[in-house]
């Protein structure tokens, strides 16, 4: 009644009694967890995942979503503070780590305090388990005072996947930065080729005023114009 009410700290008060005489209940580990998802404490519905799981209470995919959403939530506290962001990382399980969305998440915190090398490497070991595109195009941030290495990388990426065309706008955006204007419009180029896509528009776009060249500038910028609408 209480939950169904949304007074998620009365409820989880009287779960937390009641669980005291009956830890393995299943019906109210569950009312429990709902509790301590609803007031995002993180590690408590972390320790209650684990609880339900080993009592055969939880399905495993279900129990993947809560453990991942418990992890963003504690990532998002650390956000504003690279040191905590760290330690929290490194006490990861691997598996974790390497799940995209919780790695692009740490990887977005970590651009965003100037740790470009720490993204580097989080984004570059979640792709060596798994390829995912959003993990590609957030590559191209990654890179610091030079994208000599990055770009480096991308190309080896590319003998396997010839014809993505994230990867081929990230390693445009990645030669741009390096100031390699012919390969950053051959990569851009062909990405759009297979995709065309407002990005890759904008970028392109980007490229053609760097280099001197307003009306192919102006052509694109008309395009991802008419593509974001």
């Amino acid at each position: 009644m209480l939950l169904a009410q949304g007074r998620h700290e009365e409820a989880l008060a009287v779960l937390k009694d009641l669980a005291g005489r009956d830890a393995r209940n299943v019906r109210l580990l569950r009312m429990r967890l709902a509790a301590e998802t609803a007031l995002k404490r993180w590690d408590d519905s972390l320790a209650t995942t684990n609880a339900l799981a080993k009592l055969g209470g939880i399905p495993e995919t279900e129990a993947t979503a809560t453990r991942r959403a418990a992890h963003l939530g504690n990532l998002n506290r650390k956000a504003q503070d690279a040191v905590a962001l760290t330690q929290y990382w490194k006490h990861l399980p691997n598996e974790l780590r390497l799940d995209p969305s919780i790695a692009a998440t740490a990887a977005r915190f970590h651009l965003a305090l100037g740790g470009n090398a720490e993204a580097q490497l989080i984004v570059e070991d979640a792709l060596a388990a798994g390829w995912d595109t959003g993990l590609v195009a957030l590559y191209a941030d990654c890179a610091g005072t030079s994208a000599v290495h990055l770009i480096e990388r991308g190309e080896k990426w590319l003998r396997s996947h010839a014809r993505d065309p994230a990867l081929l706008l990230t390693l445009g955006k990645l030669c741009m930065k390096q100031g390699l204007w012919g390969k950053a419009q051959s990569y851009i180029e062909a990405s759009l080729a297979l995709e065309p896509t407002h990005e890759g528009h904008m970028t392109l776009a980007s490229l053609m005023e760097r280099i001197g060249k307003p009306q192919e500038a102006s052509r694109h910028f008309r395009k991802s114009a008419e593509l974001a609408g």
